[in-house]
């Protein structure tokens, strides 16, 4: 994407409504404060397009990142801004207050987000935008953010301008909360169920309510809030797009092919109302699924990578007597890990696994401390998906998952006793799994910034006391032994350091 730099003076501030930008800048973006709570500053990132100049009538945009109210970054939505800028709007990424950084409740999000979109109509001539042509938008909770602005009378911020519409003219809802008028969203609210409506949006759906796309994957457990939404607005004749990633979870639209593919599906879906000319610039990337026949190349060649333990193990760290080889498949006899002398940072590993009934181990990754392993790692699931037990766990149990953090896109565990193909790729915070052919965890390790609740909202398991996104990017690599009394067997493990 070309890049025209909007160049500011070492000696120049500039005001927009009384808020400094800030002196550390890029060059096609400005960051300035649209908010102050107490000593808290909420700032707003402005992204503008190349031939921007002021005075301009612009489509805009404002982004609220996802967190489940309680976490999350404002950068979540940095290349789908750039993107959009780079077509011609105006684009915003906002940030709000948050549990674990400011103690509030999901109602307090709501004001700053109606306190962000006021602020951008107020805002509206000297960010060259048109206050009648602004799109709100976000993921998971902040997608949620984003379909409160269609609420003419919510929650709303003490000292904000209630003259000042937040009712957007678009939505684009990437996996969204859209009611918390159920048991498990009402808890979040002390079960105030006045409140509760206050901030349901499919509630407060009406026949004049702004045309939105929303976009889930077919495997999301939040896809109920989007097909309660898109009933209702076919009833009343309201226009929802619909964009469905089958066999895709949560969050999906993070990461490649996914973050292109549905950045097309919101240019069409903009274009289409008059916001953007033209067709789509952004290219899908190329995958590994896509540029092979079947399962052929999503586990790579491993003919000539080096064994990660050697055939002795006189390279590994293990109690004596506990870890065993023979025939060239390595077993435990009892619940102790083994682990590698040396730490890794960028790396590939490639092994096969075999399950007994129930079994329940893992392949460790990143690990800083082999006597507290597990909340000072990170942990890639391996599990009998097909015992009650775990079939009836959480879906970041089941087999491929980090465990406690991120579901597999699907379950794709052959049945205990065959062999199973399991391929980790580990750079810095970029971790993606493959298993049986099937690419089904692509995880950004910076977005877990809580230590109790993912991105998606779902709670992780209080032992993982600690935020992924602040965990180490390198340590010693760990395969968990006969956990839960059912035995595990490895072979075939081989590694590939990435420069």
């Amino acid at each position: 994407m070309k890049r025209i730099a909007i160049v500011l003076t070492a000696n120049l501030l500039v005001l927009l409504s009384g808020a400094i930008l800030c002196a550390q800048e890029t060059t096609n973006s400005k960051t300035v404060t649209y908010k102050t709570v107490g000593e808290k500053e909420l700032k707003i990132h402005v992204h503008f397009p190349p031939d921007w100049k002021a005075g301009d009538r612009r489509s805009a945009i404002v982004f609220f990142f996802g967190g489940g109210w309680n976490s999350g970054t404002v950068g979540q939505f940095e290349f789908q801004a750039e993107y959009l800028a780079g077509r011609g709007m105006v684009a915003a990424r906002a940030d709000y207050r948050v549990k674990s950084r400011d103690g509030v409740t999901p109602d307090k999000c709501v004001e700053d987000a109606r306190s962000a979109v006021r602020w951008m109509r107020k805002n509206s001539k000297r960010l060259g935008i048109d206050p009648k042509k602004l799109i709100a938008s976000g993921g998971s909770a902040g997608g949620h953010l984003a379909a409160c602005t269609m609420i003419a009378e919510s929650v709303e911020a003490e000292g904000d301008d209630l003259a000042i519409s937040t009712v957007p003219q678009a939505m684009l809802l990437f996996n969204p909360v859209l009611s918390f008028e159920n048991e498990q969203m009402l808890t979040r609210l002390g079960e105030n169920k006045h409140l509760a409506r206050k901030i349901s949006p499919t509630s407060h759906l009406h026949k004049n309510a702004p045309p939105a796309l929303i976009l889930f994957g077919t495997n999301d457990r939040l896809k109920v809030f989007g097909d309660e939404y898109w009933k209702k607005a076919e009833e009343i004749g309201v226009r929802a797009d619909k964009y469905i990633a089958e066999g895709q979870g949560h969050g999906f639209f993070n990461r490649p092919p996914w973050r292109e593919r549905t950045l097309i599906a919101a240019d069409k879906f903009l274009a289409s109302l008059g916001f953007m000319e033209g067709e789509p610039t952004v290219t899908v990337p190329e995958t590994t699924e896509q540029a092979t026949v079947g399962r052929r190349k999503v586990h790579p060649n491993v003919g000539n990578w080096p064994e990660l333990f050697k055939p002795n193990l006189s390279n590994a760290i293990f109690t004596q007597g506990v870890w065993t080889v023979e025939d060239g498949v390595l077993t435990a006899s009892e619940d102790q890990a083994i682990w590698t002398k040396k730490d890794y940072d960028n790396f590939v590993l490639d092994l096969e696994f075999k399950t007994a009934s129930g079994t329940n181990s893992g392949v460790v990754v990143y690990c800083t401390d082999m006597e507290n392993w597990i909340p000072n790692s990170v942990e890639i699931q391996i599990a009998d998906d097909y015992a009650e037990k775990w079939a009836k766990s959480p879906d970041t149990w089941h087999c491929g998952a980090i465990f406690g953090h991120l579901a597999p896109s699907k379950s794709m565990v052959k049945k205990p006793g065959q062999w199973n193909r399991f391929t980790v790729r580990c750079r810095d915070r970029q971790i993606n799994v493959a298993l049986n052919g099937q690419r089904i965890v692509s995880m950004d390790m910076s977005l877990w910034t809580s230590a109790k609740t993912n991105p998606d909202g779902s709670e992780i398991p209080p032992w993982l006391n600690k935020p992924l996104s602040k965990h180490p990017t390198h340590g010693r690599i760990g395969l968990q032994g006969k956990h839960a009394g059912a035995p595990i067997w490895f072979r075939n493990i081989k590694i590939r350091e990435l420069r």
